[in-house]
């Protein structure tokens, strides 16, 4: 159960960070998708961090 939420806690983030990224890509008139492509490898280097976190640990 305690690991049912991370794929949805995972997507969610990713999400948010693609959508951050075309919105600072528009703002700030980025051609090629630069803040796009940087807050997404940056959503998922944080998704990333918060599944290997929750992983159990044998000790």
């Amino acid at each position: 159960m305690r690991f049912s939420t991370l794929g949805v806690q995972m997507a969610v983030l990713i999400y948010l960070g693609s959508e951050l990224g075309k919105y600072l890509d528009e703002k700030y008139a980025s051609e090629k998708g630069l803040y796009t492509a940087v807050c997404v490898m940056a959503a998922v280097g944080i998704s990333l961090y918060q599944l290997v976190k929750e992983i159990p640990k044998d000790d």
